[in-house]
């Protein structure tokens, strides 16, 4: 996979504050940090004006910028695995600091209702995150689109069963007073739409111009990603396939399909 970089970048002010991935080179030309973000100029801004130690050794060891406009957030996350694979900059090892996963897990209550509750200790895990106030969004997300009890779902901790959102605008009752088969029913459909199917298909990213970003996948193997303007007739012509397949990859994709899939749209192939 060959990707075809940005120039030298000596001024920061050149980096667009669009999304993509960016390099940190030495005066060889070496990879020393590869990194990802939504705007590019925010994130490398932060890491020059940063006062941390960290900083500061990637600081006195780079030479100049380049990087790479994605559009996609996905293919960002897909592209910087990759690259740091490849070039396993000495500074991403050192500078990366290890986060604390922050698990949401399915869990049953004394009547039988199933949940969600988050948690540092990985048990029957539906997702995970860097945050627990990214993982509570996420929750509430989930509660509101399928009509799931917060107080089940351990986001709301009031004394009344849900919080007023959680309430059926028709008969202003809880969700949670639905039967339990009805309840786990919609809980059920919940898990089910974050699944990845196990089908050939392309995911992609319509809620950009065209070309349109997309990733494909096969039997659970992600074969590579592309962009462009008609998904259902010419997209191997497009399409750049990974050096490097390994779960790291899979998983990239099945977390962000979890966390996005109302912007993505699957498209089965034969």
């Amino acid at each position: 996979m060959s990707l075809i970089l940005s120039k030298k970048i000596y001024d920061i002010k050149e980096i667009p504050k669009k999304t993509g991935i960016y390099f940190f080179l030495d005066i060889n030309g070496i990879p020393i940090y590869i990194g990802k973000s939504l705007n590019l100029y925010k994130r490398v801004n932060q890491h020059i004006n940063s006062k941390s130690t960290k900083s500061s050794k990637l600081k006195s060891r780079f030479d100049h910028i380049r990087y790479l406009e994605t559009k996609s957030e996905l293919i960002a996350l897909l592209i910087e695995s990759q690259e740091i694979k490849r070039n396993n900059p000495v500074l991403n090892r050192k500078l990366r600091k290890k986060r604390e996963n922050i698990y949401i897990n399915i869990i049953e209550d004394d009547n039988g209702y199933y949940g969600l509750k988050i948690s540092k200790i990985k048990e029957n895990v539906l997702t995970s995150f860097q945050s627990t106030r990214k993982a509570k969004n996420f929750i509430n997300y989930l509660s509101e689109k399928y009509n799931l009890c917060k107080k089940l779902n351990y986001t709301n901790t009031g004394s009344h069963c849900c919080h007023a959102i959680s309430l059926s605008q028709n008969t202003k009752r809880c969700f949670c007073e639905d039967s339990v088969k009805s309840y786990n029913s919609k809980f059920q459909k919940m898990k089910e739409s974050l699944i990845l199917p196990k089908n050939k298909f392309l995911m992609v990213d319509k809620n950009h111009k065209k070309p349109y970003p997309f990733v494909s996948v096969d039997s659970g193997t992600i074969e590579g990603f592309g962009y462009t303007n008609n998904p259902d007739s010419n997209y191997r012509a497009n399409l750049k396939r990974l050096d490097f397949i390994t779960k790291d990859e899979v998983i990239i994709v099945k977390n962000y399909y979890k966390k996005n899939n109302d912007s993505l749209e699957l498209i089965y192939l034969k």
